[in-house]
């Protein structure tokens, strides 16, 4: 009698397939730390955006009182020197809030620009224009005072 050994033998039986889902507890882990990493990018990006769209206003108001500056007009030079102090005031108050400086008049509003923008233009400088802002004058060099202004911004602001 032969005995086939191999006849006796049955079909391999393959077990289910390995499903996705649940996942292992590690990959909860990555999933969490990845949607924190994307959310906070997010209000980077908008932060960020914001900034720029402010420092882009700024720059535009700049840009319209340099204009006016350079005008041969009396009228629109007289208006210069109000204009750029209520940029200053804004931009101020925008960076500055805790520290109340639309109150600050004076002395004290040029100490406060000066200790901000890390400079001495504006207390013993061309900037002491801004004691007189609303006198009706004209700039004899508005140019330098609109230098040391964009100074002080881009100290600020960036």
């Amino acid at each position: 009698m032969e005995n086939n050994s191999l006849a006796d033998l049955k079909d391999i039986h393959l077990p289910a397939p390995v499903s996705i889902f649940p996942l292992a507890p590690g990959w909860y882990i990555v999933l969490a730390v990845m949607f924190v990493i994307i959310i906070l990018l997010i209000l980077w990006q908008l932060r960020r955006a914001s900034k720029q769209y402010k420092l882009k206003q700024v720059l535009i108001l700049l840009a319209q009182i340099e204009a006016k500056a350079q005008a041969s007009e009396p009228e629109q030079r007289e208006e210069v020197l109000p204009e750029i102090s209520i940029l200053l005031k804004r931009v101020a108050r925008e960076k500055f809030s805790e520290l109340h400086p639309q109150n600050l008049f004076g002395e004290k509003w040029l100490q406060f620009l000066d200790r901000s923008g890390k400079t001495t233009e504006f207390t013993s400088g061309t900037g002491r224009v801004l004691l007189d802002v609303y006198k009706r004058q004209s700039l004899e060099n508005p140019q330098e005072l609109l230098g040391v202004v964009k100074n002080w911004l881009r100290t600020v602001m960036l």
